[in-house]
């Protein structure tokens, strides 16, 4: 997707520790030097204007990601009502089916899902904050087959076709297929393509404007998950969520 404007290098070189950080989980500055191809010197500073900013904290020899950067998130994924209006939708509905629930929204061409409902409090929101491509998950899909061809292009120019699973979708034409009958359903669907024993039914979410505020999927194992069941329900909720919006 384009870039916005000039980039400024040293503010740039810090995001990219601080993706390191977190890919890692957790690394010495040494690590994150060689990584990234930079000197220890130049590392260094980096990491002390991020400790002195709150946004990694040293353990030992290793740096990790800081407390703040969550609270910062929870300013993100909070900062439209819309948002814990589908929230409250989505935990009735994933009660309902018995089954996960998630609100994702598409931020720089991926989903992020920013909301995750279940009824197992041991997977309390342990999907939430994560990233799935576009064209192999269902609230991708159906965030797309709502987006202009251009738009949809731009994602794929910048984040190609990743293939993850024997499911994936492969080639543009095959993914401009599946969504055009993603537009023809009404909903979309993931079929083992980001992950392996994992099926979602997708459907878009969209402002009175018609603008795409983010996508609700229910998920689970192929042979519990039916589209047929699922998809009345899940059209249902959304029909309620944007008409709830319209309102507001």
């Amino acid at each position: 997707m384009p870039r916005n404007g000039r980039e400024l290098t040293t503010t740039a070189t810090s995001l990219r520790i601080v993706d390191v950080i977190s890919r890692l989980e957790g690394a010495q500055m040494s690590e994150i030097a060689a990584e990234l191809e930079l000197a220890n010197s130049t590392v260094h500073a980096h990491l002390t204007t991020l400790r002195n900013h709150e946004l990694v904290v040293k353990e030992g020899n290793e740096f990790h990601l800081g407390i703040k950067l969550f609270h910062l998130g929870e300013q993100a994924r909070h900062r439209k009502p819309e948002y814990e209006i589908v929230r409250q939708h989505a935990h009735r509905l994933s009660n309902r089916l018995n089954e996960e629930v998630a609100f994702a929204i598409t931020e720089h061409g991926r989903s992020v899902i920013i909301f995750d409902e279940n009824n197992d409090p041991t997977k309390e929101g342990f999907q939430v904050g994560r990233y799935f491509h576009m064209h192999n998950s269902a609230s991708g899909k159906s965030m797309l087959a709502e987006w202009s061809r251009e738009r949809v292009e731009e994602v794929l120019d910048r984040w190609g076709l990743p293939k993850e699973t024997e499911n994936t979708i492969q080639s543009r034409a095959e993914l401009y297929e599946e969504l055009e009958r993603t537009r023809e359903r009404g909903y979309s669907l993931n079929d083992q393509e980001a992950l392996e024993g994992l099926m979602a039914v997708g459907m878009a979410i969209t402002n009175p404007d018609g603008s795409v505020l983010g996508s609700l999927d229910v998920s689970g194992p192929p042979y519990r998950l039916s589209e047929e069941q699922i998809a009345p329900e899940l059209r249902e909720t959304v029909t309620q969520i944007e008409r709830e919006i319209a309102s507001r």
